[in-house]
């Protein structure tokens, strides 16, 4: 019985599907990947838009193939179960994508450190001005601190906010039908414009009051912000379980 719901010989079968039909793609996707991190090995910021952005858009199309008649019949046709297709959908979005991120950055990083040195030695011998200067390796990706109190370090916020919209936007491949990631995108900011406002009532309701000023007398609002946070340490983690979870109910149910 527990064979027909999850085989690892089809699960195995499964990932070299993927890869057969898209290793060239992929090769080439990683490819500019690395180059793109040579320039911008050292921007925080625009690396953990790339990885983030580029995860959702990825992540966003992966069941596309589900919403047509022909592709969805022979995809649904595939011997595997729902669960067994979902499993590979996670670890190809979520675990593989950060993974393959993380190592054509390091690969970009010291490609990029490397050639930069070689043209400022060249530059300053044959030129004789600096127009490139030499730097030293740098791991801002792992080494930057964040320092909010939630997250002990930018790599840690940046697994958890990748997994966590890779859950969402995997969901939105499989709910949508059409422009999954736009179609994604709006359905989170009505979510969350929604949750403002329970978010504004509750404070109202435990607090009595908007007026947020701190005094020694009245830490009413401090201590509301740590039980706050602590609650987020522990919820926060479980937010991507649910989406997967609700992703294989929706596969289950999901009709051509």
């Amino acid at each position: 019985m527990k064979a027909n719901i999850f085989n690892f010989n089809r699960l195995g079968l499964l990932f070299k599907r993927f890869f057969a039909e898209r290793f060239r793609t992929e090769l080439i996707y990683w490819g500019i990947m690395a180059i793109i991190f040579m320039f911008i090995r050292n921007l925080l910021p625009l690396m953990a838009m790339l990885i983030i952005i580029g995860g959702l858009f990825y992540a966003s199309r992966f069941f596309k193939e589900i919403h047509t008649p022909g592709s969805g019949v022979a995809y649904f046709m595939i011997p595997a179960t729902q669960l067994e297709k979902l499993i590979v959908g996670i670890v190809m979005t979520s675990f593989y994508y950060f993974a393959m991120m993380i190592i054509t950055y390091a690969i970009g990083n010291l490609l990029g450190t490397f050639c930069n040195n070689i043209l400022a030695s060249m530059n300053k011998m044959i030129i004789g001005i600096n127009i490139f200067h030499e730097s030293t390796l740098q791991w801002k990706l792992f080494n930057e601190g964040f320092g909010n109190g939630i997250f002990p370090n930018f790599f840690n916020f940046l697994l958890i906010a990748f997994l966590t919209g890779q859950s969402v936007y995997l969901l939105g491949s499989i709910y949508f039908s059409r422009i999954q990631f736009l179609a994604t995108f709006f359905s989170l900011q009505i979510i969350q414009f929604l949750l403002s406002i329970v978010l504004i009532i509750t404070i109202k309701l435990v607090l009595g009051t908007f007026n947020f000023n701190i005094s020694s007398d009245d830490l009413n609002l401090y201590n509301f912000g740590k039980i706050i946070g602590s609650i987020i340490k522990i919820v926060i983690w479980f937010i991507p379980p649910f989406f997967w979870l609700v992703s294989y109910f929706r596969l289950t149910e999901k009709e051509i």
